[in-house]
């Protein structure tokens, strides 16, 4: 336990660094190409003009906009983390990792247009949509993911 421990906030610290805080050059070009993914792929969920660059017009004095912080980047980062730090084998986390990263981009498309629609009823629901039902799917989601690879980990082994 010590050693996932250690290893785990070890990961976190060095793929933070490289894949999302702003002290890294790649950091940056990453987080622009998954941030225009995740705008490009929740505007196809959405009615036309509604999206512009990240920004989601509720209304010509309000509007949504997908940033760094929105675009899937940092549950990843923990999922991913916790598949390295727990011991399997690195056929079973490449496997996981890439289905990782498809299912909870495909969560958070989701969790963005649950978002807008709850906001397009009312812009009182931002909170409500964004910091308790947007999160806690993703984290939920996550946990769900971490879960099964953890049991599906005797599989690879066997294999």
């Amino acid at each position: 336990m010590k050693k996932f421990l250690i290893t785990y906030w070890l990961t976190i610290i060095i793929l933070f660094t490289i894949f999302y805080w702003d002290i890294s050059p790649i950091a940056r070009i990453i987080n622009h190409i998954q941030t225009d993914f995740i705008s490009y792929t929740t505007s196809l969920l959405l009615d036309n003009g509604m999206m512009k660059n990240h920004e989601i017009i509720i209304n010509k004095h309000y509007s949504l906009i997908i940033e760094n912080a929105c675009n899937g980047m940092v549950p990843y980062l923990f999922f991913l983390s916790s598949i390295i730090a727990f011991p399997s084998t690195i056929k079973h986390k490449i496997v996981w990792g890439i289905l990782g990263y498809i299912t909870i981009n495909i969560i958070n498309i989701f969790r963005i247009w649950v978002i807008t629609q709850m906001v397009l009823k009312s812009k009182s629901n931002f909170s409500l949509a964004h910091d308790w039902i947007g999160n806690i799917l993703l984290i939920s989601v996550s946990l769900a993911l971490f879960i099964l690879f953890v049991k599906t980990r005797y599989n690879y082994k066997k294999g």
